[in-house]
């Protein structure tokens, strides 16, 4: 029966800046052709001080140039991938905003006293109004008005 074979995967890289812990992955080949990969993080003295020999192994195989490169790279996609969840939150934050503007404008139109209104210059600033607080404020003032004609007309 012939011994195990280890294979350490090309995509490692470091953990840190000082390059002493890298992540890493060892694809073992039990005699069968059965294999498994393992994910570490191998650092580069053992606890007791001694040089890890799993690590000089990496080193040796994958070599340090291979694997500067490699955290290089993840480096950058990571920060890429960041930039693009940021860009995608502002979106869905900006659509959600939108949508609540709408809601807003649908539910304000519903109110008996701008639906019946008259007042084709408010009713229109309320339509084309860009946030929250205009739709609050020209609503108010369409209500303002039904009140002030209502009073008008019992006295």
């Amino acid at each position: 029966m012939s011994e195990p074979s280890r294979v350490w995967m090309d995509n490692a890289y470091w953990e840190n800046y000082t390059q002493d812990k890298v992540k890493c992955i060892l694809s073992i080949t039990d005699a069968d052709g059965v294999s498994i990969n393992q994910q570490l993080t191998l650092s580069k003295l053992t606890p007791d001080g001694e040089d890890n020999i799993d690590f000089l192994e990496l080193i040796d195989q994958v070599g340090i140039e291979k694997i500067t490169q490699n955290t290089t790279e993840r480096v950058e996609r990571k920060a890429e991938e960041r930039k693009r969840h940021e860009q995608e939150k502002i979106e869905r934050e900006r659509a959600s905003s939108l949508h609540k503007l709408f809601e807003a404008k649908i539910q304000a139109f519903e109110i008996d006293a701008i639906k019946n209104s008259t007042n084709r210059g408010l009713k229109s600033k309320l339509r084309k109004a860009q946030n929250l607080i205009e739709v609050n404020v020209y609503s108010m003032m369409i209500v303002m008005e039904d009140i002030k004609n209502a009073e008008a007309g019992t006295d």
